[in-house]
């Protein structure tokens, strides 16, 4: 209960502590929840049909579960948040860039899993809409904002409910049985927009990783890191995105109340029990990233304060997004996945490279470039470019911006190394 008094400096070998196993457990119980389950369902209203659905979700699990578990292991070694290590490739100055997105990015997840949260608070209570999200927002904060040794051992504990409940689901989708599997047809639009949408839902947690993992030992091994991130973050989406698209196909309603109403039938209460603590676990990790992510900017204030402003902005948004829940959902995570691919590509490039400090680093500027390639094949509600458009509306755009901010900061660093390094004398 004591609350943690370190910032983004980083963790002394003295205070350090835990085991990369922990990691399991706190990235499965923040994926066993409903907006993942959601995720299934939305996947499912595509029209894609039932087995390229399932294709669809298991392929952009593995993709982006790989990539989480790799930022983790950043954490042991160097006792840094995600966004305070980004540093080291883009500068003290151009940090600030993905730092802001990071925070507008958590704000936003906040407000989603929050929004799904307060619906089934609310509908559970019998309360307005309106006061579930602000109560399930006010017990969030109230934990993340003790630290880091608590959103472990929240994690740990609500991860056991949240199993049962789950293999409740698991059960009553497996009674209920799949529905027509030739509801639909493979599009490749679709299926591309379905993996970026899938893929980009898990990788999303990457810029919040080593948050975790940086009060581990230093002489930590990485490949347990790894892996015990990548399967707890894989084991989770995919048993409830697959079990949303189970329950989707038999009940053909695809709004998240309605259809937990239906697959829950007489155990209601105790689905949205474990629906509103899905929500918790998730949220916890929203809102201590988003304050790491605000101290990365530069703003001087206590973590705790931090995280109670996080919170705080996070339920006003959640307030302001109580209508048309579905087609705001879909278009974030595909806004989410356009800066956090281009941002992987220079972090994941600079860890083959020796350090690089300074006020703005060649990797800011491959960022920017490699965001700005992504434009043109983005597809979405909001805006869908020229390339997107000329392929069917395919997105691809996370695999062009990571892809081209990878090759160019490498091209750069290379160059820039190239250019301080003195020439070889010439032979007589």
């Amino acid at each position: 209960m004591r609350i943690e008094s370190r910032g983004i400096e980083p963790v002394p070998a003295a205070e350090r502590h835990g085991k990369s196993s922990s990691l399991f457990t706190l990235w499965f119980a923040a994926n066993l929840g409903i907006p993942p389950w959601f995720l299934g369902v939305l996947l499912y209203s595509f029209g894609l049909g039932l087995w390229w659905s399932l294709a669809t979700v298991v392929i952009g699990n593995l993709i982006g579960a790989a990539l989480v578990g790799i930022a983790s292991t950043m954490g042991p070694e160097s006792g840094l948040p995600q966004l305070a290590l980004s540093r080291a490739g883009f500068g003290s100055l151009g940090v600030y860039l993905p730092a802001a997105l990071n925070w507008l990015s958590c704000l936003g997840w906040f407000a989603v899993n929050s929004l799904l949260g307060g619906q089934l608070l609310a509908s559970l209570l019998h309360l307005p809409e309106a006061w579930g999200i602000v109560l399930i927002g006010a017990l969030q904060v109230a934990i993340a904002a003790v630290g880091y040794d608590m959103v472990h051992t929240v994690e740990r504990w609500v991860s056991i409910l949240l199993v049962l409940t789950f293999a409740f689901f698991t059960w009553r989708a497996a009674a209920l049985g799949f529905g027509s599997a030739s509801s639909g047809g493979f599009s490749w639009p679709l299926f591309a927009l379905g993996i970026a949408m899938i893929a980009s839902y898990v990788f999303s947690w990457a810029p919040y990783a080593s948050d975790y993992s940086r009060y581990l030992p230093t002489k930590t091994r990485k490949w347990p890191v790894f892996g015990w991130t990548f399967l707890g973050s894989l084991a989770s989406c995919l048993w409830v995105e697959v079990i949303g698209v189970a329950l989707a196909s038999h009940f053909r309603l695809f709004d998240a109340v309605p259809l937990l109403q239906a697959a829950a039938d007489r155990l209601a209460l105790f689905v949205f029990a474990a629906g509103i603590l899905g929500t918790l676990t998730a949220n916890l990790l929203n809102i201590y990233t988003g304050a790491t992510s605000l101290l990365a900017l530069g703003i001087r204030m206590p973590r705790a304060l931090a995280a109670v402003l996080v919170g705080v902005l996070g339920t006003v948004l959640a307030l302001l997004g109580m209508r048309g829940f579905s087609a705001d959902y879909e278009s974030f995570l595909l806004l989410l996945s356009y800066w956090i691919a281009p941002w992987l590509g220079v972090v994941l490039s600079e860890r083959a490279m020796t350090k690089a400090p300074g006020t703005v680093g060649v990797g800011f500027w491959a960022f920017v470039i490699g965001l700005a390639a992504s434009v043109p094949f983005m597809s979405q509600s909001l805006f869908t470019g020229p390339a997107a458009r000329a392929m069917g509306g395919a997105d691809i755009a996370y695999y062009v911006g990571g892809a081209v901010a990878a090759s160019l900061y490498l091209l750069l660093r290379r160059g820039s190394r190239a250019l301080r390094e003195p020439a070889a004398p010439q032979q007589a």
